[in-house]
């Protein structure tokens, strides 16, 4: 019965996951790559090294593609042997196996590979068996970042790692850096995961990602907990890279270049549909129309049909300092460009019986997409990584990294959109202020910029409008013994020192662009007067660990590992800051070659924590897992009497697979872990640019330009410090986790969930009311909690088939929402948290499509959205409490008039998948990466295309309502916002934000060593590959559903091709 039992679920388990091999498998034990004429059949059994059959191993003739692979029972049959062949016979999780056939039927035995079931995962201050863990841990091998034409190791993390969510700040601009966070909402101050390298806190967007071994990360509270009160929202554990023990020495290089461009594109409307929109506004608003009779509009008209060929006309008829343009210019195609970038990198590796080591460089040079001004990242990495047994019991290490970069970019920002330093040019909006309609070419006949008095065209000033400079440099120094006095017992001790500098120079330049008036010039304004600002941030990081681990057992059932340690960490920072303006020569950016006066500034902080923490962990049998954490931890950033907490946690795990009830399916169900936990944390990691590094201190603020006069001076002055409050203490964060592991056939299947609740207590917020006569703000108390729920489900398929085709898929699922459940807030007003709201919803109206005649606009009361006239065309909104009009009632829970919740922007079911194989040298591998559920509300001018005559719209918003075209997406077009109602946040210009990406796909050759090995290189692989090829989203076009900004840099395609060489 047990027999028949565990057939059946091998086969509903194979036919459901594997039934894309089947054809390579035509039947059970028989199974062959190639026909071979029978010189022989060999048959037997494969087993385990308990008896057990081992079901899809692979049994290969040595030296041949002839192979099979075992059946239900072990059992396999392969024809064309000759007598005394060698038998290859492999399965994951075994130790490969030869055998001599000696024309009799085999049994073969397989031995575990302890090498497979001992594998460890770096934990909190030391490492363990992944077989062993009970807390909710995910590992990632660094190979994943390997090859990538990625600047930050976030790049390379997207989507790997359920729950693991990454932001991509400003886009794709050249150095952009990664931001991390675990399991969704933290606190209403923020907060993120505590970030190690190598044990101390690092900046990851400096490491190179070609030097990291392994990634852990810890989402629960027990594993976190013993990092203290920085761990509260998890803790990402990076292990860099390390020599091997007897291992000649290796030399490896990579080489990468890719080319760049827009992951999206979009173009602004042309000429004549922006002509055309205009005069629909200003007819929609009882004009005459404005541009259709007009010179500009003939000039125009004839331009863009090749019938003039000067995008500038003079007519002195017409208003020609503003409207001397004609031209029809696509700002999209001005601004962007495909752009060139390399990454070198190079390492040596090795090591004898005593010493290993480690060292490597690397060069990072990427290119900006911008097509005018400088717009670039290079990136210089080196690390050097030794250890040695000085002797028996006495282990040091030493290693050094070193990191310095160089961006340059127009002084504007990366962005090259931004508002301020680019008149409000949009790239990803539907609008481009500034004037800026497709009328104003980017240079007049002549080669002189074009402009337009106030504003002018963004090519000139990133190409004229001066450039910002910034250098970082990181130096990171560690030195550790390791002592191993006697049996069980390690000694660590390690301590680093870290100095960070980052410098920046920024450079304003005066510049002339020229109106269409002839021989009219003008300076921009914001370049004028032209100005110098220099920066510099020097930090010095000192980290000190000690801690002991004794491992023992007790009549080979009780294992025990025991654990206490000490941590210390402190920061100290400076900051100094000077500008000047009017340069004397405005080429020539230098402090002493302005005559302006000097502005100077600075500020000096630091912060420290220190903590003795305690680990046990104890398993009865491998089968019942207990671990226990303790931290005692202290942080500057409290006040002494509340400086000080205690944080516990605990986990337990039962591996019912190793039960003798199991043992019947074990063949193939190979492992089950049920886990559970419980921790408790504190978060001092406090947003320091809100609250500082002492928030529990009043500060006075100085003013040295006091309007009143004393003396004929004007004095400094002190202004009154705000309160603090007497109770302010640490944010608490109690989880609790429930999950599973499991592996079957040999581990080719593995799958884990996990569910999760996290709350956050006495949440930093403003106190109760108090009387205005106070004369100062309500100081700060921890006063609101909130609740996170959440899961996350992975589940990955491992295999290789006799004739060496290896495969392998994987997908991740994971999902949170957060909500209040403590807020001070008893009017219930929706303008600030309330207790019970979903953190991001989305409150809007109700929308009825669009007013299609005037008599049904005017029939409905919608007076309080905007006291314009409503018409045909604009938006019909829903009277949701039936009182006749169309308002927000009181704005509370109670009264919220005719709003209701619409959406939530929180992004739900964030997935990835990742497929690949590789077969005789070929390799292959494709990552998606996406988000199953997003509201999203976009709004704004950049939303709305055309508001005003400053407005360029994109192509995406032509979709408007006319008489012509009454099934329109947008309401119909207004001037200068004379109906701003149309844009009220409404269910039908609610976005939906999901979406799915190709974030990377490679193909890849390794040139076989035969041919390699003559030349002395060891492995030679070639591949090309592609980053953001493809992306799938209902999402209205001009946004990128990554970045939902269109004031950001673009997300970038990346086609690369490189080599990896090893000798």
């Amino acid at each position: 019965m047990l027999k028949d039992m565990k057939t059946v679920g091998v086969l509903l388990l194979l036919s459901a996951i594997s039934a894309g091999t089947a054809y390579a498998v035509p039947k059970w034990g028989t199974a062959g790559v190639k026909e071979i004429q029978q010189n022989g059949v060999c048959n037997g059994v494969v087993t385990d090294t308990t008896g057990e059959t081992v079901i899809g191993a692979s049994v290969v003739v040595k030296g041949t593609t002839n192979g099979t692979i075992t059946g239900l029972d072990g059992d396999f049959s392969l024809s064309g042997v000759t007598k005394g062949s060698i038998l290859v016979v492999s399965f994951v999780g075994y130790q490969n196996t030869e055998v001599k056939w000696n024309g009799q039927p085999l049994t073969i035995v397989l031995k575990e590979d302890t090498k497979v079931l001992d594998e460890v995962v770096v934990v909190g201050y030391g490492t363990q068996k992944k077989a062993n863990l009970s807390g909710a841990v995910a590992a990632v091998d660094g190979k994943v970042l390997q090859d990538r034409p990625i600047t930050n190791i976030g790049q390379g993390l997207q989507g790997v790692v359920p729950n693991l969510n990454i932001t991509m700040n400003n886009g794709g601009a050249p150095g952009a850096t990664s931001s991390f966070n675990i399991r969704g909402n933290t606190s209403l101050n923020g907060g993120s995961p505590l970030v190690l390298v190598d044990n101390v806190q690092m900046d990851t967007n400096l490491v190179n990602p070609d030097d990291i071994e392994s990634i852990s990360v810890l989402k629960d509270a027990a594993s976190a907990s013993i990092y203290g009160a920085r761990a509260a929202y998890g803790v990402i554990l990076i292990t860099t890279k390390k020599g091997k023990k007897s291992d000649k020495p290796t030399v490896s290089l990579s080489a990468t270049g890719y080319w760049q461009s827009p992951a999206l594109t979009f173009h602004n409307v042309n000429s004549m549909q922006y002509l055309t929109m205009m005069d629909e506004a200003y007819q929609n608003d009882g004009g005459s129309g404005h541009y259709f009779k007009s010179q500009v509009y003939q000039y125009a008209e004839d331009y863009f049909n090749g019938k003039y060929d000067s995008p500038v006309f003079f007519d002195t008829a017409y208003d020609t300092y503003k409207y001397g343009y004609c031209g029809n210019t696509d700002w999209w195609d001005e601004l962007y460009k495909t752009s060139f970038s390399q990454i070198y990198t190079a390492n040596i590796s090795g090591g004898n019986d005593r010493t290993t080591y480690y060292a490597s460089v690397s060069m990072n040079e990427q290119g900006g997409i911008l097509k005018a001004g400088d717009d670039k990242y290079n990136k210089y990495n080196a690390n050097v990584n030794i250890s040695s047994n000085i002797t028996k019991w006495l282990n040091v290490s030493a290693k050094i990294a070193h990191t310095y970069t160089d961006e340059l970019h127009p002084t504007g920002g990366t962005t090259a959109m931004n508002s301020t330093a680019y008149s409000g040019l949009s790239s990803y909006s539907g609008m481009m202020k500034g004037d800026l309609s497709p009328l104003m070419p980017v240079k007049h006949p002549d080669g002189h910029y074009a402009g337009q008095g106030s504003y002018t065209n963004p090519v000139a000033i990133m190409e004229q409008g001066g450039n910002a400079q910034y250098k970082q440099n990181d130096l990171w120094m560690t030195g550790a013994v390791k002592i191993t006095p006697i049996k069980g017992l390690v000694i660590n001790a390690d301590y680093t020192w870290n100095f960070y500098g980052k410098s920046s120079n920024q450079h304003v330049q005066n510049f002339y662009d020229y109106t269409a008036v002839p021989g009219t010039e003008n300076y921009y304004p914001w370049t004028n007067p032209s100005s110098v600002t220099v920066t510099n941030n020097d930090d010095y990081y000192n980290a000190f660990n000690a801690f002991a681990e004794y491992t023992f057992s007790l009549k080979e059932k009780h294992n025990f590992k025991v654990m206490v340690g000490y941590n210390q960490e402190n920061k100290h920072k400076k900051y100094h800051y000077a500008g000047r303006k009017n340069l004397i020569d405005s080429s020539n950016p230098s402090l002493n070659l302005a005559y302006g006066d000097m502005a100077m500034n600075g500020s000096e902080t630091h912060w420290s924590v220190n903590g003795f923490f305690a680990r046990i962990n104890y398993d009865y049998k491998g089968k019942y897992l207990l671990e226990l954490n303790g931290r005692y931890d202290g942080s500057s950033k409290f006040p002494h009497g509340d400086r000080y907490a205690f944080f516990p946690s605990a986990s337990v795990a039962w591996r019912v697979s190793e039960e003798k009830f199991w043992e019947p399916i074990r063949g193939w169900f190979d492992n089950f872990k049920l886990r559970a936990s419980y921790g408790s944390l504190g978060n001092q990691a406090l947003d320091e640019s809100r609250y500082g590094n002492f928030p529990y201190l009043a500060t006075y603020g100085i003013n040295t330009k006091y309007g009143a006069l004393l003396n004929g001076t004007r004095p400094v002055a002190v202004s009154v410090p705000g309160l603090v409050s007497a109770s302010f203490t640490w944010e608490t964060v109690n989880q609790i986790d429930f999950g599973f592991d499991a592996s079957f056939f040999g581990g080719r299947l593995n799958t884990s969930f996990d569910w999760y609740r996290r709350n956050t207590k006495d949440m930093l917020t403003a106190g109760q009311a108090l009387p205005a006569v106070l004369g100062t703000s309500v100081p700060q108390e921890n006063a609101a909690d909130m609740k996170t729920v959440g899961w996350e489900v992975s589940l990955e398929w491992n295999d290789r088939l006799s004739n060496g085709f290896g495969y392998h898929i994987k997908g991740v699922l994971s999902d949170y929402q957060a909500s209040i459940t403590k807020f001070s807030n008893p009017t219930k007003l929706l303008g600030t948290h309330y207790v019970g709201e979903k953190l991001n919803e989305i409150w809007g109206y109700v929308s009825n499509g669009l007013f299609q005649s005037d008599e049904d606009a005017k029939a409905a009361d919608q007076s309080y959205l905007s006291g314009g006239s409503w018409g045909a065309g604009d938006v019909k909104y829903e009277d949701l409490n039936n009182d006749g009009k169309i308002d927000i009632g009181k704005n509370t829970l109670d009264d919220s008039g005719d709003r209701k919740i619409i959406g939530n922007s929180t992004p739900r079911y964030s997935y990835g998948i990742t497929a690949g194989f590789d077969y005789k040298g070929f390799d292959f591998e494709m990552f998606w990466q996406g988000i199953g559920k997003r509201d999203y509300w976009l709004g704004g001018s950049q939303f709305w295309g055309f508001t005003d005559e400053w407005c360029t719209p994109l192509t995406s918003s032509l979709d408007y309502w006319t008489e012509d075209n009454r099934d329109a997406y947008f309401p119909r077009l207004h001037h200068y916002g004379v109906n701003g109602g149309n844009h009220q946040v409404s269910t039908r210009y609610l976005q939906n934000a999901a979406y799915l990406r190709l974030k990377n796909v490679v193909l890849g050759y390794t040139i076989p060593r035969s041919i390699t090995e003559k030349v002395k290189i060891s492995r030679l692989r070639v591949f090309v590959q592609g980053e953001n090829l493809l992306t799938f989203t209902p999402l209205i076009d001009s946004y990128d559903p990554e970045t939902l900004n269109n004031m950001t840099y673009p997300i970038n395609k990346k086609i690369s091709v490189g080599l990896n060489l090893t000798f």
